[in-house]
């Protein structure tokens, strides 16, 4: 036999209570509470157990509560000994705040304790954020509990749980500005604490836009509006790879993204590579356009490591530039210029064919020193492209190099001895110092060699064999302009001995010292 209507009334407010929803109660002991609404709520069975617990089965249950909450499910199981009830099919909550939806769901009111599981959907109503897939544990923020805390683990199916979340706009954001791109986050275990913390752990994976990051775990936190990966950080784009112990991605006062590497920072590019303790891209429409490298600490400072104080360096193409810190432009993600600062040293690979055993370190490679060197590049089409596009491609090569303040240079060449054989005859070395020098590079070859303030020099050249020394070269300038046909004219190349320490090394061929 079915209960009376007030029977039924009683059997419901007993699942309300044990789905942890206030009582619905009538008169002047009135209070918020939640009722059942057609069509629904059928109640196929109810047992009172010894002690005067129940046990109530219902099918098609509908609660509308007096807060806004409101819950559907094809059926449901309310345990008032437990405090526990059993939502089964087609499960979906609704608040003001977000909506769950799952197969199934299970709710504690005495610990304020939510599990749901299968084909899960969180979403949150305000700004769109949510997660979906895996096993969800939530607990609601209760007189013990100050923040309510969600956590979703991978599912029984195997499933991964996937989380969206929108960062906040910043304060700088113009009111009609677009807002800003959500995170997509796949991990083993994602945590939500309170309305603004977010952990991912257990190998994780982010989108955003044409980004993508991977960590051992990650952090978001909405009052910083930093995404912080630690662990095997790694964040890929179609231009670049960018790895460190931790990665940072956040919006920086210009209200581009920021994406900060720090220790063993690597950024590897087409045609760029560049290690550093902090590596910092500053990134708009998803280009790069800013790079700074710098170090983390001074040289001999506390509690600092080789990590954290190591010169950073940027190789392209054969081409070596170090520094205290580097600093790479590049607007619409074509780079325009590389400035190194402090103690900077650019060193070139492209002529090691001349090279021989036995010559010196210090002339073993094409090298410029001064306290800033400014690259300046440009890109360098394919030759299938050149037609189409004159700056298509990828490619980019050195077109000008500027050292300033205490520069120097060491330049080699063939030998002027037209017998000389490359690569078995030692090279000619051309050395110059002055305030500044500019070096203009046309297809990898140095093409004029300017030098401004007191410069001084020299030129040496192999000596010939059975021969005899070429003229001494002795001259004085505040400036010296040439290209480097121009080197062996004595008129005009100021010159003075070598500084100690760069003579040939004991066994080399000699040379000729003016």
């Amino acid at each position: 036999m079915l209960p009376s209507p007030s029977g039924l009334r009683r059997l419901l407010l007993g699942a309300a209570a044990a789905f942890g929803l206030p009582l619905w109660a009538t008169g002047a002991a009135a209070q918020e509470g939640c009722d059942y609404v057609a069509p629904g709520n059928d109640v196929m069975n109810s047992q009172t157990l010894p002690g005067g617990d129940r046990v109530t089965y219902f099918t098609n249950p509908h609660f509308l509560c007096d807060d806004g909450v409101e819950i559907w499910a094809d059926s449901a199981v309310a345990y008032t000994a437990q405090g526990m009830s059993q939502l089964i099919g087609s499960v979906r909550y609704r608040d003001q705040a977000r909506e769950l939806r799952s197969d199934q769901a299970r709710y504690f009111s005495d610990v304020g304790r939510l599990q749901a599981q299968g084909h899960l959907h969180v979403t949150n109503s305000e700004d769109g954020s949510g997660i979906e897939n895996g096993d969800l544990v939530y607990l609601r923020e209760t007189d013990r509990r100050e923040v309510e805390d969600m956590t979703v683990t991978t599912g029984r199916d195997g499933l991964r749980p996937r989380a969206l979340v929108r960062p906040a706009p910043s304060d700088s954001a113009a009111v009609d500005a677009e807002p800003p791109s959500p995170y997509t986050v796949v991990a083993d275990r994602i945590v939500l604490r309170g309305a603004g913390y977010f952990n991912a752990t257990g190998t994780v994976e982010i989108e955003r836009d044409s980004l993508f990051a991977f960590a051992d775990s990650a952090e978001y936190e909405e009052a910083s509006d930093g995404l912080i990966l630690v662990g095997s950080a790694r964040v890929e784009s179609a231009s670049y790879d960018l790895v460190g112990r931790t990665i940072t991605l956040g919006t920086s006062e210009g209200g581009t993204t920021e994406i900060r590497a720090l220790r063993d920072a690597v950024l590897t590019g087409e045609d760029l590579s560049l290690t550093a303790p902090q590596i910092v891209l500053h990134v708009a429409d998803g280009s790069v356009e800013r790079l700074v490298a710098v170090p983390l600490a001074e040289l001999g400072a506390p509690d600092a490591d080789s990590a954290d104080t190591a010169r950073p360096m940027a190789n392209a193409q054969g081409f070596e530039l170090t520094a205290d810190s580097l600093e790479l432009t590049a607007p619409a993600e074509v780079v325009e210029r590389i400035v190194a600062a402090g103690q900077a040293r650019s060193v070139s690979h492209a002529r090691d064919s001349l090279n021989v055993e036995g010559l010196p370190e210090i002339a073993r490679f094409d090298w410029l020193e001064g306290d800033t060197i400014v690259v300046t590049l440009r890109p360098v089409s394919d030759s299938a492209q050149v037609a189409a596009d004159s700056t298509a491609g990828g490619n980019y090569e050195v077109e000008r190099i500027v050292a300033r303040v205490g520069a120097r240079s060491l330049y080699r060449m063939p030998p002027e001895d037209s017998t000389a054989v490359v690569g078995v005859d030692a090279p000619a070395l051309h050395y110059v110092m002055g305030d500044e020098i500019t070096i203009v590079m046309n297809q990898g070859e140095v093409e004029v060699m300017e030098v401004v303030g007191q410069t001084r020099g020299v030129h040496l050249e192999p000596l010939r064999p059975g021969g005899s020394p070429p003229d001494t070269l002795v001259a004085a300038s505040d400036t010296a302009a040439v290209t480097m046909n121009d080197v062996r004219r004595p008129a005009r190349i100021p010159t003075t001995p070598l500084p100690a320490g760069t003579a040939p090394a004991r066994g080399a061929k000699p040379w000729t010292r003016p």
